[in-house]
């Protein structure tokens, strides 16, 4: 078995992405790393044709001289966090679980369809939950290492109401994980990390978000990355139930 520790990384669908920087940053700093992704939602997206295949992304991991794989799983299924744990543990047990996926449709309080807010509850909340708790039945390391990372966005998300309540219910996942897990030695955080340019904005968008950025720029998947890779470092042990927000002061100064 390596002592190499290792973290699964969800969201990994595209390598532009905030997961993918994640996935580098912790290769970088001597993590083993599993990516998971669902390519069928990315082809669906308006990025969908810039999209780079995410298998290229473990490659480059292992060429740096770290291990690397990357699955592809449907998180709206019940049974994939089982079934993604199984096949990350391949390589050992995990030590950190990043959830970096996300669900993200247009669509307000008047337009939301059931399906889609079920989609949107199920990939972006119910899925962190249900990582999580896997996560936690499988972790053995009682030092205190065991790290639990999830992804917010701040409110109010006007026109994006079903991703705005999905993502308000993982707040709340994190702050009660934080509260059950803390007695394992697992810690359990999220980062909102704000406007961010992973090819999602237009170039109205962009113009706008950078005009109004308190720092004159649109945050960067690397922005968010270093963070991530601190609070899975041991520089972190003392740090959990916290929302820590990576936006170059928009959330606050704006």
């Amino acid at each position: 078995m390596s002592e190499t520790p290792i973290a699964l990384v969800t969201g990994v669908s595209r390598t532009a992405g905030i997961a993918a920087a994640v996935c580098r940053a912790l290769s970088r700093d001597g993590w083993d790393v599993v990516g998971s992704g669902y390519r069928p939602y990315d082809a669906s997206m308006p990025w969908g044709s810039r999209a780079q295949d995410p298998v290229e992304l473990a490659e480059e991991l292992r060429a740096g001289g770290g291990r690397a794989s990357w699955v592809e799983v449907d998180l709206a299924v019940p049974h994939a966090a089982a079934e993604l744990f199984d096949s990350a543990e391949t390589l050992g047990p995990v030590r950190a679980l990043v959830n970096c996926a996300a669900h993200s449709t247009r669509g307000g309080l008047r337009e939301c369809r059931p399906d889609e807010f079920d989609r949107h509850m199920a990939v972006n909340a119910r899925a962190a939950l249900l990582l999580s708790a896997e996560f936690a039945r499988r972790f053995r390391d009682p030092t205190g290492s065991g790290r639990i990372v999830n992804f917010l966005s701040g409110p109010p998300l006007v026109g994006e109401i079903a991703y705005a309540a999905s993502k308000g219910a993982l707040e709340w996942i994190t702050f009660s994980a934080a509260g059950e897990l803390a007695g394992q030695g697992i810690t359990v955080n999220a980062v909102n990390p704000g406007p961010n340019d992973t090819g999602w904005m237009d170039e109205e968008t962009a113009d706008s978000v950078r005009h109004w950025s308190p720092m004159g720029r649109i945050g960067t998947p690397d922005d968010v990355a270093g963070l991530v890779t601190f609070l899975c470092s041991d520089a972190a042990r003392w740090i959990t139930g916290q929302v820590l927000t990576c936006d170059g002061g928009w959330e606050r100064l704006v």
